[in-house]
């Protein structure tokens, strides 16, 4: 703005050096008075442009504060966000009881195999079940002891006998002690108990936390799998 002004004012001083000489007598000192008001009203209107260019920054001031706003509103709403990811920590604690409690079930259900098998290489009447008794015994007798070891580094609680379940299950085949009913009895319980002793490893191994009794699950598999598979030949013996 004040480079047009130059230039304006020179134009003028152009012109009036040009002009003729009564031309330049003419102006009076009133005309002289009305140049310089034109020139403080030139000088008014490059303020008011200033103040113009003031207001601009205003409002370019006022859309940083909106931006700034924007932010704080996008930032406002990220951390919301945040509260879900404590869930998975409960998940993980819902894990580690897991643990727990899957290691109980599975010695309980061991001391009721190893106790029903010794009862049956005793009263069984068949070959094949008092041979697959046997093996169930030294078995269930291995992984109950690695059951009992990662129990204790866990410092999981874990039950002295088995449930009173299988206890009366026990008593009510001892009635039939040496007679073709027991090896029946027997046989169905066996195979519902390994049956119910897969479906626990699977879920141990599928949701379990701790890597140790998840590689226990993993490795009794395919020895409960074996059992299942050695009292279903028994079965097809009677």
């Amino acid at each position: 703005m004040r480079m047009g002004h130059r230039f304006t004012a020179a134009a003028a001083a152009l012109v009036l050096a040009t002009a003729p000489a009564s031309a330049a007598l003419a102006c009076d000192k009133g005309e002289e008075n009305g140049e310089k008001t034109g020139y403080a009203g030139e000088k008014a209107d490059y303020t008011g442009e200033k103040a113009d260019y003031t207001g601009e920054k205003a409002g370019h001031t006022g859309e940083k504060a909106g931006h700034t706003g924007e932010k704080a509103g996008h930032t406002g709403g990220e951390k919301p966000a945040k509260k879900p990811g404590m869930r998975p920590a409960k998940k993980t604690e819902g894990r580690a009881e897991t643990d727990g409690a899957f290691l109980k079930t599975a010695h309980e259900a061991g001391l009721a195999e190893i106790a029903m098998s010794r009862d049956a290489a005793k009263n069984a009447v068949m070959p094949c079940v008092r041979t697959t008794a046997g093996t169930l015994v030294k078995d269930h007798t291995m992984m109950d002891k690695e059951i009992r070891d990662l129990a204790r580094r866990l410092n999981v609680t874990l039950p002295r006998k088995e449930t009173a379940e299988h206890r009366k299950s026990l008593r009510d085949m001892r009635r039939k002690a040496h007679k073709r009913e027991y090896d029946t009895l027997w046989l169905k319980a066996a195979e519902a108990g390994h049956a119910q002793a897969l479906e626990l490893l699977d879920d141990e191994i599928a949701k379990g936390k701790n890597a140790e009794v998840r590689e226990a699950a993993r490795m009794a598999r395919p020895v409960i799998a074996g059992h299942l598979a050695k009292v279903q030949v028994c079965q097809k013996e009677r």
